[in-house]
């Protein structure tokens, strides 16, 4: 908040509803960024609804959105008893067509991110979603991104394709190729946060800290300016 941010998106993760019978998969998976298996993370890094209501809390009283993704129906409706504005639907779950449903369904935006998936698979989401559709985001999910394959072009690819507004979900180190996205036109950019790069966790190497989130909204505010 203090470096002007606007938004802030955490995950929502019902982790037992969420994987069900395959626990014991889910126990075996681990993840390329990380040393444990996927269900130990998610259990050890999820919240309970109290934790997120307070959270939602305190990004309120700082005069920011919070915003969430969920990845089940369970999600979804903790997600409607903290109240929020609208959701994020993920990559992985674009191509789950009960959860869109079920999203869709509580007549809020959405915006959507499109890694690993094809036009096929993001015309049949972008046709449920319908005018609820906030904006759609390029994605590379590979964490981190080497610049070589983030494809910016596939962004404008979208915006003609559908329409809608436009983003970034960027997965590079730094904020250089979101700045990019800004100037190309995106209205929406997403980047993982930390407030200390020294912290452990899977996603810290693909973070950027107070300093960069703060050159990354003046650069965005700037070069939208600009281009005005």
């Amino acid at each position: 908040a203090t470096v002007g941010c606007r938004c802030v998106k955490f995950q929502c993760h019902v982790v037992d509803g969420l994987y069900g019978e395959y626990i014991p998969l889910a126990r075996k998976i681990i993840p390329s960024n990380a040393k444990e298996n996927i269900y130990d993370m998610m259990k050890r890094c999820s919240f309970d609804e109290g934790d997120e209501s307070e959270l939602k809390s305190i990004t309120e009283h700082y005069g920011m959105e919070y915003l969430s993704t969920p990845f089940s129906g369970a999600a979804v409706d903790r997600l409607e008893r903290l109240g929020v504005k609208r959701y994020k639907i993920g990559s992985g779950e674009l191509n789950n067509v009960p959860l869109v449903k079920y999203i869709v369904s509580k007549g809020k935006p959405i915006i959507l991110s499109t890694g690993m998936n094809t036009f096929y698979a993001i015309d049949k989401a972008v046709e449920i979603i319908g005018d609820q559709l906030y904006a759609i985001l390029h994605c590379v999910s590979e964490y981190p991104t080497p610049y070589e394959h983030v494809n910016l072009k596939r962004m404008l690819e979208l915006k003609e394709r559908y329409h809608v507004k436009v983003g970034l979900s960027d997965h590079t180190p730094t904020i250089y190729t979101s700045l990019a996205a800004v100037a190309l036109g995106a209205e929406v950019v997403e980047k993982h946060f930390t407030s200390d790069k020294s912290w452990p966790g899977a996603d810290v190497p693909i973070s950027i800290d107070p300093s960069e989130l703060r050159e990354l909204i003046v650069g965005a505010d700037r070069i939208t300016c600009a281009l005005e």
